[in-house]
């Protein structure tokens, strides 16, 4: 028989029960683990789960499950696709905690939205369905201790909250930080147009663990998104990177199922066939032999054999990341075959590849941002009529225009841009407005006249090749270093704001004015927009942020690589141009992408004019205004069911002109003027 415990007096007689019962009671039990311990008490709910009933995760997930209650590991970083582990994770990990190992728990969402759909649609049923946690946590919406983002169990608390908003994040000490989705979350949380925020939400949060030590634990997950900004990809970075190695059947070399990587593609497909009969015959194929699996092969391999290997074992031993993609998932979810429509499809679109790179691939889109080359752009110029004279293409189906303020000297720089599907656009014309005294001094940009003129270009109603009429939908004008000017044109009678309410900023009527401001975000296009209080001060005038880091990205890459199409047919992405001068090509190129040591990405100015590729950022920002990144066929289908061709022959646009001579190198060109009546391109004198 083992000896009493020694806080037991010695030598006194315990009867043996009595013993028993104190031996029982301070026995130190081993931790289960989260993978063994989710498949005994967790069930599926059909609210969240295709499959119901008791959970048996994949022979894959189980390492990542089981790194979340690994006492030696203090945070595991999850960068995988989308709908393959990341949510069954966090859920099952919260509610280990509640159940086996308790204490205050922290889990931020990227909006209040979220944070609210994740404890309705997940944590409830969770809550409902798992017999382990009743009488845990009330489900009871009458319960003071239970509302819909705060929820109180024995030994700890469990709050949902939203990565927007600081004092949720700093004003609660936590053991356990979960994060979801991080790359959708603020670069500075509570900043605004006005002031600076208080810096990264996740570092924020983090520090509220602090007087927990090394019984602390940390989870971020996410999907990838563009290299050097994201979040996630960052954290994976700093990581032992785990990736999951299987077997060949074949010839039994171990490799990672990837689509493609530097050596090309690994899912193969016959590309003699037609289009819609090529990714039916996708199979991968052995990285070594070249020999083609079937798709039970592939699921066995990653279900049965998978061997977690560290490409990074160096790293801090307390960071584990684990990186997975749609190639692990059961042919009942995807199969080869669908994961190479899905390419085929999105290939051809820059913004939908990115998409597929990031949510399917589980990899960062590596923008080729660097300056395109202003001689294959002018050399690629069309025919089509602009400025005065403008006809807008059939296929452009909305209107926006862009207003720099410049001040040496004082004039306003104008492109209107003509809007279709796949963000294809086309530059409509571009106007330098300038306003002049009766002694021919110039006036300064506060000047009436001056902004009378970009009235009179915002009231115009413009030609379209169906014999229809477009108007400006929005005008996103810079504020830039003399605001003032902005906001009276904003306030003038007759013009139109932004309407601002709970679902974010929306146009309403034709010709909004848009006072906007540059930020560096590099992941949203709308960066924010001005609070209340602060449009109050300038009579109800918001001003809306636009990331033009992100813009700047998204305008090279497609300059570099959507072209115009041959035979005329849409081209997602592309970029139109008329018969403009070289001097407006050099300042669309004028800018070049830096990427600094620590991952920053800046954009230097190489040339004398850069005011094209910023009237490029704010056309793109008024066109994110309007919705076209939210449009569905529905939307499409309505702006083009308003340009259809009235009776009679649509307006024909000019005969296409020969594609012009790449141009021999020229001397520096002289100052801009603007001649009276110019039909809206660049002029020199």
């Amino acid at each position: 028989m083992s000896a009493a415990p020694t806080l037991l007096i010695p030598g006194f007689p315990w009867p043996p029960p009595v013993l028993g019962e104190f031996r029982e009671i301070f026995r130190v039990r081993p931790k289960v683990p989260l993978s063994e311990w989710s498949e005994s008490n967790i069930v599926l709910s059909p609210e969240y789960s295709n499959s119901t009933g008791p959970l048996m995760l994949f022979g894959w997930q189980r390492a990542i499950f089981d790194a979340i209650t690994d006492p030696s590991i203090e945070t595991v970083v999850i960068m995988s696709s989308t709908q393959v582990v990341k949510s069954l994770a966090l859920m099952c990990a919260i509610a280990y905690w509640i159940c086996e190992d308790p204490g205050p728990i922290l889990l931020v969402e990227p909006k209040k939205d979220a944070a609210r759909d994740f404890s309705k649609r997940r944590l409830m049923p969770l809550t409902r369905d798992c017999t382990v946690l009743h009488g845990r946590i009330s489900d009871s919406v009458h319960d003071g201790h239970n509302t819909i983002q705060s929820k109180d169990f024995p030994g700890g608390n469990l709050l949902i909250v939203s990565a927007h908003t600081p004092v949720d994040l700093a004003q609660h000490t936590i053991r356990y930080l979960v994060c979801d989705e991080v790359d959708k979350y603020d670069d500075d949380v509570g900043g605004s147009v006005e002031r600076q925020g208080e810096g990264d939400p996740i570092d924020l949060a983090w520090e509220r663990a602090m007087t927990f030590g090394s019984r602390r634990k940390r989870v971020l997950a996410c999907s990838p998104t563009v290299a050097g900004q994201s979040r996630i990809g960052k954290a994976f970075a700093l990581s032992d990177q785990r990736r999951p190695w299987v077997p060949c059947p074949r010839c039994g070399a171990m490799q990672v199922l990837k689509f493609r990587d530097r050596d090309g593609y690994h899912v193969k497909w016959d590309s003699s066939l037609a289009r819609e009969l090529q990714a039916a015959t996708a199979r991968y194929y052995c990285v070594r032999c070249d020999r083609p699996w079937t798709e039970q092969e592939r699921w066995s391999a990653a279900n049965h054999q998978v061997e977690w290997r560290q490409d990074k074992p160096g790293a801090d031993p307390k960071i584990a990341g684990f990186w997975v993609n749609h190639m692990y998932v059961p042919p009942t979810w995807k199969t080869c075959a669908s994961i190479a429509n899905q390419f085929l499809t999105a290939k051809d679109d820059r913004q939908s590849l990115k998409t597929f790179i990031n949510t399917v691939l589980a990899e960062e889109w590596v923008e080729e941002g660097v300056a395109p080359d202003k001689e294959i752009l002018y050399a690629r110029r069309e025919g089509y009529a602009f400025g005065d004279t403008a006809v807008v293409p059939q296929r452009g189906l909305f209107l926006t225009a862009a207003c720099d303020v410049q001040e040496n000297p004082p004039r306003l720089e104008v492109e209107v841009k003509a809007w279709g599907r796949g963000r294809e656009n086309w530059s409509m014309g571009y106007w330098i407005l300038q306003a002049f005294a009766e002694n021919g001094q110039e006036l300064p940009v506060s000047a009436r006249e001056l902004w009378d003129a970009l009235d009179e270009l915002l009231y115009r109603d413009w030609a379209h090749e169906s014999g229809r009429t477009l108007s400006i939908l929005a005008i996103c004008i810079d504020t830039g270093r003399n605001p003032k000017p902005v906001y009276e044109f904003a306030r003038r009678p007759g013009h139109h704001q932004l309407h601002y309410g709970p679902q974010g900023i929306k146009i309403i009527a034709h010709r909004t004015v848009v006072p906007v401001k540059g930020t560096a975000d590099m992941l949203r296009i709308i960066s924010g927009v001005s609070k209340e209080d602060a449009a109050r001060k300038r009579q109800g005038v918001r001003i809306v942020s636009i990331g033009t880091n992100c813009v700047k990205a998204e305008v090279f890459d497609l300059l570099r690589h959507a072209r115009p199409t041959v035979d005329g047919s849409p081209s997602p992405g592309c970029f139109h141009f008329p018969l403009y001068e070289m001097v407006y090509f050099e300042g669309l190129t004028c800018e070049v992408k830096i990427v600094k040591s620590n991952g920053d990405v800046v954009y230097e100015k190489r040339g004398p004019r850069n005011e094209p590729v910023d009237l490029a950022v704010y056309n793109r920002g008024a066109a994110a205004i309007v919705g076209i990144d939210r449009m569905n066929e529905e939307h499409w289908r309505r702006f083009e069911k308003a340009v259809e061709p009235v009776g009679g022959p649509p307006v024909p646009p000019p005969a296409p002109a020969p594609a012009p001579a790449a141009p021999a190198p020229r001397a520096a060109a002289p100052p801009i003027t603007i001649l009276p009546g110019g039909r809206g391109g660049f002029r020199r004198d």
